[in-house]
């Protein structure tokens, strides 16, 4: 295992520009610009000037493509110490080559890779680099490498974040990483009691990656990866459900990803052996070249992709197989909201980073209330009784009048449409009155036949050159009682139908315009109709901002489910108040109601 003496910032940059002509055409013009010239590094002093060094050799620290400079530079190195010249098979990653071979072909090739590394800018480390072997042939390793100052050593050594060595040298290095990642989850848990959504992202988003590389590269670690697991589902998943305490089905739900109703908060006990088998699958055809020391022949990129869509494809399957394993075990309730997390749009506001400056970002009581409303858990500290009279409960929270949140959610999405519109169209209108009927007839008996019907938005042009789109929006929460026999699908339908009768016939034929009712979860979900809609709005702002559709939808899919998210929380956390009645004093006596009250009378 070579080590090189900082070997970015001393390779020679003249071979390897040289090259880069010769390997890399496309890339050579970029960097003959960059580097053909000496590059200018800035020294503060202490006494505030500046000192200017030329960098004359290497990449420059922080550049993009130095890694592929790199690379293409030190090409010149392995044409010379290849397999046919010296019987050694290797392999480079950057600076660190690595060889395999018998111990005289191996002083042979070390030989060489001083020599010619140094006419290039690689200059070996010998006391960095180590020479493993077996016991039967460590005497003569270190007499044949005596000189040379390598480490010679007949045990295990770490190389490229995995391990060379024995099974009992592999567990202590795995063990020694573990019980690092047990400390970084606790001291994240710390940080959850405060900030759950920032410390849920940094979880799924970064700190669960750092041990897919080992489980990737060292087989047959899943066992040890246990006192994690416990870790997680013990420390850091309680401070994000807090009043509810986990059963073994509702834990494997929150490790599936969040389009499947899941948090993404996987246990790496289960995934280690898949994703072991899934690196040496995807692989598979760079290690035979390895092996074969083929440094001619391509790797055929298209078999590699195919390779990674069957992964992504086995991987989907296997999830989907699971939540629906763990679905008999779960309660009635679960299972519907399960059903709701699962729509588009519901689960944006729990994928993207909390950024309080695009407004992201939840509170401490926020996010654990908007956790336990997707998965219908008790949520602590709501009356039992609502100021309305009724018995109070999350569904009831969720379609009480009381106070106007019910409104406030409404025109939350209303309002946010409309300015989404305005982005695209001319004369948008927020609650446009409607024509008055003047003896049209109207099909449907539950039509709006009222003076002063209005609708939600209107735009012109939206579907068609002139003409006028009128919106009306519609939330219900799916686990009201008229719904909750309903499947999704045939909720939507029904809601949108009862949208479409109220108003569809009298605008289409009154005001010669077209009508798309705008119907939504109060978890996130999408009706068709709504689908279809924000579908062609995004493609209008699309082309109107010349941004990719794909981003536009991202965001207007997490800005609508922050929207609803914070209303459904509104409805669930805000003060309902009864309203308090006026005092009546158009019949008051006022010399019986001082008398009674006993109100001190003074002198004028």
């Amino acid at each position: 295992l070579v080590d090189a003496k900082n070997a970015f910032n001393t390779i020679n940059r003249k071979t390897m520009l040289h090259k880069l002509k010769i390997k890399c055409p496309s890339l050579a013009m970029y960097t003959e610009n960059t580097y053909k010239s000496p590059a200018d590094l800035y020294i503060n002093k202490n006494n505030g000037g500046v000192k200017v060094l030329k960098s004359m050799e290497g990449t420059t620290q922080g550049d993009p493509v130095a890694m592929a400079m790199y690379a293409l530079g030190l090409s010149v190195l392995q044409s010379e110490i290849t397999y046919e010249k010296t019987r050694v098979k290797q392999v480079a990653y950057a600076d660190d080559l690595s060889g395999a071979g018998s111990v005289s072909d191996l002083k042979g090739w070390w030989d060489l890779v001083e020599s010619v590394g140094h006419e290039i800018g690689y200059i070996p480390n010998s006391s960095k680099s180590v020479l493993i072997v077996k016991p039967e042939h460590y005497a003569r390793a270190v007499e044949t490498f005596g000189a040379s100052g390598v480490v010679v050593t007949k045990d295990e050594q770490r190389h490229l974040g995995a391990v060379i060595g024995t099974q009992e040298f592999k567990e202590e290095y795995v063990r020694e990483k573990v019980s690092e990642w047990v400390q970084e989850v606790t001291a994240l848990a710390e940080v959850a009691m405060t900030e759950p959504q920032a410390a849920y992202s940094a979880f799924t988003h970064g700190i669960q990656h750092r041990w897919t590389f080992l489980m990737r590269t060292i087989p047959g670690i899943s066992p040890l990866l246990r006192s994690l697991e416990d870790a997680i589902r013990t420390i850091l998943v309680p401070v994000f459900v807090k009043s509810h305490t986990l059963t073994d089905e509702e834990r494997a739900v929150l490790a599936l990803p969040p389009r499947l109703g899941g948090m993404g908060l996987t246990n790496p006990e289960q995934m280690a052996d898949v994703e072991n088998q899934n690196s040496i699958r995807l692989t598979r055809a760079l290690i035979d070249k390895v092996v074969a020391q083929d440094a001619h022949s391509e790797v055929d990129q298209t078999a590699v992709l195919e390779i990674r869509r069957k992964i992504s494809n086995d991987r989907q399957r296997a999830q989907k197989e699971t939540l629906e394993r763990l679905q008999p075990s779960l309660s009635e309730d679960m299972r519907r909201k399960l059903l709701t997390t699962q729509e588009t749009g519901a689960s944006n506001w729990l994928t993207s980073l909390p950024l309080r400056a695009k407004g992201f970002n939840l509170n401490k009581q926020e996010f654990v209330d908007a956790v336990a409303l997707r998965y219908g858990w008790p949520i602590a500290g709501l009356p039992s009784t609502c100021v309305c009279g009724k018995p109070n409960n999350v569904t009831h929270t969720m379609i009480c009048k009381k106070c106007g949140f019910i409104c406030i959610r409404h025109d939350e999405v209303r309002d946010l449409t409309a300015s989404m519109l305005r982005e695209v169209c001319h004369d948008v209108t927020i609650e446009p009155t409607l024509l008055l009927l003047e003896g049209e007839f109207l099909q449907y008996r539950t039509a709006n036949t009222s003076n002063d019907a209005r609708v939600d938005v209107s735009a012109r042009g939206f579907w068609m050159r002139g003409q006028k789109a009128f919106l009306d929006i519609r939330i219900f929460d799916p686990m009201d009682d008229c719904h909750r026999e309903l499947s999704l699908e045939a909720a939507h339908k029904k809601n949108e139908q009862e949208k479409m009768r109220a108003y569809g016939v009298r605008v289409q034929q009154v005001e010669q315009g077209s009508f798309t009712p705008l119907v939504f979860t109060s978890s996130g979900g999408m009706g068709p109709k709504a689908k279809c809609f924000y579908s062609k709005l995004a493609e209008a702002i699309s082309e109107r901002k010349q941004q990719p559709r794909s981003h536009v939808v991202a965001w207007m899919r997490c800005r609508l489910s922050f929207s609803l998210l914070r209303s459904a929380l509104l409805c669930l956390r805000g003060t309902r108040y009864s309203a308090q009645k006026p005092t009546n004093i158009a019949n008051l006596d006022y010399e019986v109601a001082v008398a009674e009250s006993r109100i001190r009378v003074g002198q004028e």
